[in-house]
């Protein structure tokens, strides 16, 4: 079962249960009768760098079934299974509810939110179709349909282009009203049980790339000219990032019911979507991985947007266009869907976002490296998550130093290093 590709080396081993007699009776499963395995092939599911906390594979079936002993089937599907091999990224995604919350997302919560959409005849598909899903602790995975068949691609090493995060905003904007109308028309029990997020189901002292990253930024930042009257500014809020953001993710949870709550899906960036393009010509985006999805504020996705999805050229230039593009795409979807409450209004949500501000300078701070490793062909993403040496040279990137130089006089006109 090994496969010579170059990626992380947990996807050169695949666990012993991932073999025939499983995919046979998976077959079972959605052929509804008895199927032979006459070949199976697994490949990783991705390119380095384009996951993290999953392990993909590529799973190519050929077999038979029982009523067709003579015609041979190929099938293929996309297979993601908890990280198994000993390591530090087993111990550091360990105590995780990834699978937990991903099975729920595919079977209860996003086949909900697509269905109040097709009754207004909006056909959008939020997610690839689950064939079959598992948390036991000896299996525990999800299994979808292949989006490559489809004619789905990853964006590769490269950032998105404006086109690409229009659609990525409008999907966003969707999940979050139909979600939004959800609680308020039934206060669903199912999508308020979201409520283990990113940086609420995690020992930081387990993620170096958090627990040293504002240092090490300001060693960087430190070390030129121009840069290094930032540190005393981060100084002054530092103390307050984390806690803000663990009350933002904790909100729900702790009885708040105030504000604009909506499903958010957690980790809204660029790798976790594929692109579907026609004579050149871009017909789809396909969003996934739904492992970290929590109902909180929508800042929650927005702001993880601004440094996670948005390349360099869309922080700079087209924040607002994209940000008014997703506030009128919520809004609509709430008027076509016939929503009886207050619809939030453009300064509602901009409130909303000014209101968790400290969680957008925390993403900022200590995420922006991965944003730019996740589209350099040679950077090692397991190595900036993990190892604090990597993290600091990642930091010295000569594009992500640009960005800094652009954007932290940004953060200080508008008010970010303020104390509330």
């Amino acid at each position: 079962m090994a496969t010579s590709e170059k990626n992380s080396e947990d996807h050169l081993t695949s666990p012993e249960w991932l073999n025939v007699a499983f995919f046979e009776n998976i077959l079972k499963q959605v052929e509804a009768e008895s199927a032979k395995v006459t070949n199976l092939e697994l490949k990783p599911g991705t390119l380095q760098n384009d996951n993290y906390a999953s392990i993909l594979y590529r799973a190519k079936v050929n077999y038979t079934l029982q009523s067709q002993p003579k015609q041979e089937k190929t099938s293929s599907f996309i297979l993601k299974v908890k990280p198994f091999v000993e390591g530090v990224k087993k111990e550091m995604l360990g105590d995780m509810h990834l699978f937990q919350t991903e099975t729920l997302m595919y079977t209860k919560v996003l086949p909900k939110i697509e269905k109040v959409l097709r009754q207004y005849g909006d056909q959008t598909i939020l997610a690839p179709k689950l064939i079959a899903s598992s948390a036991s602790p000896t299996q525990t995975y999800v299994m979808f349909d292949d989006l490559t068949l489809q004619g789905y691609t990853t964006v590769g090493t490269r950032p998105i282009d404006l086109d690409e995060g229009k659609i990525a905003m409008l999907k966003l904007a969707k999940l979050h009203a139909i979600s939004y109308k959800l609680n308020k028309e039934e206060a669903n029990a199912v999508i308020t049980s979201l409520d283990k997020g990113s940086m609420n189901s995690i020992d930081l002292e387990k993620f170096p790339f958090i627990k040293h990253g504002i240092r090490l930024l300001k060693e960087v930042l430190s070390e030129h000219i121009d840069l290094k009257q930032f540190v005393s500014h981060i100084e002054s809020v530092e103390h307050l990032l984390l806690p803000k953001t663990l009350e933002l993710f904790n909100a729900y949870s702790n009885g708040k019911r105030d504000g604009i709550l909506v499903v958010n899906h957690g980790d809204f960036h660029l790798k976790n979507m594929m692109i579907q393009k026609v004579d050149g010509k871009l017909t789809d985006l396909m969003l996934f991985d739904y492992q970290i999805s929590i109902f909180g504020s929508p800042a929650i996705d927005l702001h993880y947007a601004f440094t996670m999805m948005f390349s360099p050229e869309m922080r700079r230039d087209h924040y607002d266009e994209l940000l008014n593009f997703y506030i009128s795409n919520f809004q609509q979807t709430l008027r076509k869907t016939e929503f009886k409450g207050h619809i939030p209004t453009d300064i509602e949500i901009r409130q909303e976002l000014k209101k968790h501000k400290y969680w957008q300078l925390f993403l900022f701070l200590t995420f922006l490296k991965i944003n730019h490793a996740l589209v350099e062909e040679d950077a090692d993403l397991a190595g900036i998550i993990e190892n604090p040496v990597a993290q600091k040279q990642s930091l010295q990137n000569p594009k992500l130093l640009k960005e800094l130089r652009e954007l932290l006089p940004r953060f200080l006109e508008s008010g970010y290093f303020e104390l509330e």
